[in-house]
């Protein structure tokens, strides 16, 4: 009986110390593993760089499509046609549209006013030109001399004129001494100088010259080129040169032209040889020398 109650006694001490290991390995399990809440934060705060990232690159996506937009439709307003009317003050509509055409989709005027229909982008340009050709056109005076020239001693006097033995004007002798290399001209006559008007953008002038040869000059397209005074150019289509040399019941006018020459150029007051001819009347052996100047008034 004794050994009986022992024995249960050993086996309930042995029950009470499995019980309580038993205890601390599950307390120790428990402490080790999250709870379901714990684990779904703790998942949803890894996630949240990942989540982050994703919207801003959605959000600079978004930026994107935005100033894309803008700006299509910025170039769309810029290129929107509009039409306007503008005061035309010292240029006809038809002589500015040949250097405004670029700027406009069509256009009409006339010589005071000038409708264009034009894209919004072109209209600070095409202003500016505006401004810079409607403007009051400068006269161009023409100085011109028809200068007779001779290499020899001359076989005949035509009309009693006298040789110009000294020539006063430097620059018309600077410009004849020059042509001695070339021509060695020793016997001139010089009339007195033609003068002639001629504005700024002009198709076309004539004058009679004065002398006794009955010359005709033409000028035509004349413009100035630059803004500087002093360092501008005189731009001359074209220079015609015509003597008159009778008359005829069928004909009308006899005409000789003795020079026709394009495009020409010269500094402002300077001088320039433009041609010399021969004379279909007058002094047979001579030679006929053009030289202008161009002064901007």
């Amino acid at each position: 009986m004794r050994l009986t109650m022992k024995s249960a006694l050993v086996l309930l001490l042995a029950l009470l110390i499995g019980a309580s290991g038993a205890a601390a390995l599950f307390a120790g399990q428990t402490t080790a593993v999250p709870t379901q809440g714990e684990a779904v934060k703790a998942a949803g705060a890894e996630a949240a760089p990942q989540i982050v990232q994703d919207k801003q690159e959605k959000d600079k996506e978004l930026q994107a499509r935005q100033a894309e937009h803008e700006k299509f439709m910025a170039e769309a307003e810029l290129n929107a046609p509009v039409v306007k009317t503008y005061g035309l003050k010292y240029i006809g509509a038809t002589e500015f549209m040949r250097s405004a055409k670029f700027y406009v989709f069509d256009s009409t005027g006339t010589e005071s006013s000038l409708t264009v229909k034009i894209a919004k982008r072109n209209i600070p340009d095409f202003e500016a030109l505006l401004k810079k050709l409607d403007v009051e056109k400068k006269n161009i005076q023409f100085q011109v001399y028809a200068i007779l020239a001779l290499k020899d001693e001359p076989l005949e006097n035509p009309w009693g004129q006298t040789e110009t033995k000294e020539i006063t004007d430097k620059d018309l002798k600077r410009v004849l001494d020059e042509m001695k290399g070339i021509w060695n001209f020793k016997h001139y006559w010089v009339d007195s100088p033609s003068f002639l008007i001629a504005k700024d953008g002009s198709g076309s002038t004539r004058a009679k010259l004065v002398g006794r040869y009955d010359l005709e000059l033409l000028l035509r397209n004349v413009q100035i080129r630059g803004d500087e005074p002093g360092k501008r150019i005189v731009s001359v289509g074209e220079i015609g040169l015509t003597q008159r040399r009778g008359t005829s019941a069928q004909a009308g006018n006899i005409d000789d032209v003795l020079l026709d020459t394009n495009d020409i150029t010269l500094k402002e007051k300077g001088y320039l040889v433009v041609g010399v001819s021969g004379l279909q009347a007058g002094l047979r052996n001579g030679a006929l020398i053009l030289i202008i100047s161009a002064e901007i008034k």
